[in-house]
């Protein structure tokens, strides 16, 4: 195995190498894991229509637990 450092030029270039990388054909070392902001990161990852459901049925089952204590 040959072992390269590249410097990525286009963000857009990232996903190929992630598609690379699941494929197969490349491993990445152990990433650093950098603080995102996950909201900024997930946006446009639903429908704002399908997060409105989502907010009705977690409210709905918080409403319905009852703790076993």
């Amino acid at each position: 195995m040959e072992s390269l450092t590249i410097n990525i030029i286009k963000p857009d270039a990232l996903p190929i190498l992630e598609g690379m990388e699941h494929a197969g054909l490349i491993s990445f070392p152990d990433k650093e894991i950098k603080q995102k902001n996950l909201a900024q990161l997930l946006r446009g990852s639903i429908s704002i229509s399908r997060a409105r459901e989502m907010i009705e049925t977690i409210s709905k089952e918080r409403a319905e637990y009852q703790p076993v204590w």
